[in-house]
Order: C-alpha cells, then structure tokens, then sequence
C-alpha cells in the first residue's frame, strides 16, 4: 500500500521528469527516509517513471540508471525507447547489457506502433552484427537475432496502417536482415486486406507500386472490409486504380490505328476513334 508521504514523493517525481530536470530527480529519488525506504523504489512498483524518463532519451540517463538498479524492467525501457524513437537511448542500453534475447522483437514492434519507425529500423539494421541472440519463446529465429515472422509481419501492418511508407519500404527492402523471409503470396493478401480494412489508400497505393496494380486489387474483397466508411472509400479507390490499365490499353489501342489508318475503308478511321475516344472520355 502507498502511503501518503510515498504519493506525494511519487507526483514530485513524476513532475520533475515531465519538466526535464534530471539532476533534482535523480537527488529527489536518493533520499532515504527511515520510516518509507528509499522513494526510488517506489517509482519502480508504480512502474510509470521509467517511461516517462525514457522518452526523454539519454539526458534521463542517469535517473534510468538507478531505477534499472532498483529492479525497474530493462524490457519496458527498451520498448519506451523504441516507441519514442530514442535510438542514443536504445544503443546505451545496449552497451550496458540491459538487453535479452527478446529485446529485439520488442524493439521492432515498439518502433512500428510508435513515431519514426525508421530510424530505429536502421538502428536494428545498423547492429546487427552486435546484436544479442538467442530464442524467446519464438520471439527470434534460427538461434540468432533474426525476427520471428509474426513480430515482422506486425510491424509491417503498424507502419502501413499508419501510412508511414518510408519505414514500410525499409522494412521490405531489409526484411532478410529482420527476419529470412521468402515471398508468400498469401500473406502478402493478408497484408492488402488488412491495409484496406483501415482505409490506408497511401498505402495501398505504395503496394500498388510494390506488389503491382493487378495483384493488389485482386487481393481486396469488399465484402470483408468491415467498416462500411472504409468499404465506400476502398470502392472509389479501386474504380479509379482499375480505370489506370483500361486507359492505357485504349492510349496502344489508338497508337496502333493510326500506323494501319491507310489501310482502313474511307470513313471507318474516323468512326473508330469517335467510339474510341468515346470509351476513354465515359471511364
């Protein structure tokens, strides 16, 4: 149970790390009082300390440090830092040894649920090399720090719900660096459906460029959009990515009539490009 002098000692702390003063926090956790303990240990139960510091990055550092001593979970550090895109964060604790085996599947859906995906992406990339191993229930691959599928895949979907094309494109351009992904056209629909299902058309339209114009729209079935919202915007979306290809189909069509023109009876190249053009203006 908290105690009141515990409360009070807890909302100082939390107001000195929303304020950024790290030094007084850090004294403010240190004080021993001989009835209650040391408050620092406080904050680790409450467990919403650690968070808040992290997103502030390194400057926390050393307030991080101590709450890390005290018990405050290394894994909750690592997904904050990912989540708010401290990578300085992420790479001092690393070198500290804070990290386990599943640290860096942690890092990988943080960083996709949270803001600039992409450079801690590169971050994972980047240390590969240094990069802890080891099989978590899964969470890595092969014995080394290779990501498990359904970690990658997530990330996938949370960058591209969110519309966040560069860190998908990253994603898919080093997917064998993440994990030793082959090409599975069945989860690739998956993926297309569940863009669609958010109404994502950015980044429908990034895996229209990816994947092709024809297998993407194949992949989306309206009936399963659920959101009715989502299924009238998805609709307008494929008429006009479907009308793209009919287009230019009928642009070859006009360029091939006019190298046989001369051939034609009298009257019959000028009806055809009438229907022609017809066809072109009514899409």
């Amino acid at each position: 149970m908290t105690t009141e002098h515990e409360s009070d000692g807890f909302e100082r702390a939390f107001r000195l790390a929303e304020e950024h003063r790290f030094d007084e926090l850090l004294e403010h956790l240190c004080v021993d009082d001989p009835r209650y303990g040391r408050l620092v240990d406080t904050c680790v139960r409450d467990e919403r300390l650690l968070p808040r510091c992290s997103r502030a990055g390194v400057p926390a550092l050393d307030v991080i440090e101590l709450l890390v001593e005290h018990g405050a979970p290394k894994r909750v550090l690592f997904r904050s830092a990912a989540y708010n895109s401290q990578v300085d964060l992420l790479e001092a604790a690393r070198a500290r040894g804070w990290s386990d085996e599943c640290t860096y599947g942690d890092v990988l859906y943080a960083a996709a649920d949270g803001g600039d995906a992409l450079a801690v992406f590169g971050w994972l990339v980047n240390h590969r090399a240094v990069l802890d191993s080891g099989d978590c229930n899964g969470c890595l691959d092969g014995g080394n720090w290779l990501i498990h599928d359904c970690l990658y895949g997530t990330a996938l979907h949370w960058t591209l719900v969110k519309e966040d094309i560069d860190a998908a494109a990253y994603l898919l351009d080093h997917s064998r660096d993440l994990f030793v992904r082959c090409s599975d056209t069945e989860s690739d629909k998956d993926i297309v459906m569940e863009v669609a299902n958010e109404g994502a058309l950015k980044s429908l339209d990034f895996l229209c460029e990816r994947w092709g114009v024809e297998f993407v729209t194949t992949s989306i079935d309206l009936h399963a959009v659920f959101e009715p919202c989502y299924r009238a915007k998805i609709k307008r979306w494929l008429q006009k990515r479907l009308k793209i290809p009919v287009k230019e189909h009928l642009m070859n069509a006009m360029a091939t009539l006019d190298t046989v023109k001369e051939n034609l009876p009298e009257g019959a190249y000028l009806q055809i490009v009438r229907d022609l053009q017809g066809a072109y203006k009514g899409m």
